[in-house]
C-alpha cells in the first residue's frame, strides 16, 4: 500500500480521501489476489507488461474499472507493474 485515507493502513502515506493506492510487481506467471470490502470500487491499471485480472485482459496503459466484485484475482502473463485504486 503506497498511500491511504482508511485508518486501518497505518504504514502507508496518508491522504485525504476514502481511498487507497496500491502497487505491485508481478513476474509472468506470478498472480496476487485483491479483496475489495463490500460497497468499493477499484481501478486498476498495468503500467507495463500484460495482466489478467478475473478473466478479463489488460495490457500497458488499459485501465479496468471494477465494482461489484469482492476478490481480484490477477496473473501475470507478461512482467508486470500493476497500480490500483480502491475506492468508496
Amino acid at each position: 500500500i503506497l498511500a491511504s485515507g482508511l485508518s486501518a493502513d497505518t504504514e502507508a502515506l496518508p491522504i485525504r480521501a476514502n481511498a487507497r493506492l496500491v502497487a505491485a510487481t508481478l513476474m509472468a506467471g506470478q498472480s496476487a489476489d485483491y479483496h475489495i470490502a463490500a460497497g468499493r470500487k477499484a481501478y486498476l491499471v498495468p503500467a507495463s507488461g500484460r495482466i489478467d485480472v478475473n478473466g478479463v485482459v489488460a495490457a500497458a496503459g488499459d485501465g479496468v474499472a471494477i465494482s461489484d466484485e469482492r476478490l481480484l484475482q490477477i496473473s501475470a502473463q507478461e512482467d508486470s507493474e500493476i497500480v490500483l485504486v480502491d475506492v468508496a
